[in-house]
């Protein structure tokens, strides 16, 4: 039985399991813009030679869809794109992240003035790796400075620490939490973008590739110059490979 990924089929227990989805991978190796301008130019010499491949069922209706696909395509937002959309959430999140950190050492200061850094109080805050923690360390270490700070707040405020201090915290984490959430939505978004973009460029090129093998067989015993229009060589740069002593 063929399965369509992601799979489902029943363990011996009857219960389901999902199998991961294949990742997508290019079936050409040079670039999308390439494929863009080398299938353009394909389909300029079907177009040319349109009588013939008429005999074939590749009407001018399949040659002008072809070509609208290879237009949409090229239209697609980029990986460069994207990739800067999640370089700029990235920034925003660790910007939040480093102001948080500065408030919460606004609190630790005004704890350190009257609790000694190795007292069970003081290390309650649980602050002693800030600068070295995860985002989720962060934001747990946030609410517990918050937290401890205000059972405390009786006390610290006679050392400068007020509510509205610790309100500002939770405020940053709250927006930190914000922000820590639009990254991984960029990084999922740029995910299945790219992911469509090589399904989108892999449909393209097969197709493109059955109508370039029919071109060569329809030239081949009858027009050297028109057979080589339909070559096209899967190699980086989209032309043929160097030989051996060629400069």
């Amino acid at each position: 039985m063929n399965y369509i990924y992601p799979e489902y089929f029943p363990n011996q227990d009857n219960t389901l399991i999902t199998m991961k989805k294949k990742e997508a991978f290019r079936l050409y190796k040079f670039s999308d813009a390439t494929l863009v301008t080398k299938g353009l130019e394909k389909i300029a010499f079907i177009k040319r030679d349109q009588i013939e491949f008429d005999r074939y069922n590749v009407v001018s209706v399949k040659r002008e869809g072809l070509k609208t696909e290879l237009t949409e395509f090229s239209d697609r937002e980029t990986d460069i794109e994207a990739l800067q959309e999640q370089v700029e959430s990235t920034e925003r999140k660790d910007k939040k992240a480093e102001e948080l950190r500065v408030a919460i050492r606004g609190v630790m200061s005004c704890v350190e003035l009257n609790f000694n850094v190795e007292s069970a109080k003081y290390r309650k805050f649980g602050t002693d790796t800030l600068s070295r923690q995860t985002d989720a360390e962060l934001l747990i270490t946030a609410k517990r400075v918050v937290r401890v700070g205000t059972e405390l707040l009786p006390i610290l405020v006679n050392f400068g620490l007020t509510l509205v201090e610790l309100d500002a915290i939770t405020a940053m984490a709250d927006d930190f939490t914000d922000l820590i959430v639009d990254q991984r939505l960029e990084i999922g978004e740029r995910d299945i973008q790219q992911e469509d973009r090589v399904e989108a460029g892999n449909t393209i090129y097969s197709q493109l590739v059955k109508y370039t093998n029919l071109g060569q067989s329809i030239w081949i015993d009858n027009d050297k110059a028109k057979y080589n229009d339909y070559i096209m060589y899967n190699t980086v740069s989209g032309e043929a490979p160097a030989t051996v002593g060629e400069v």
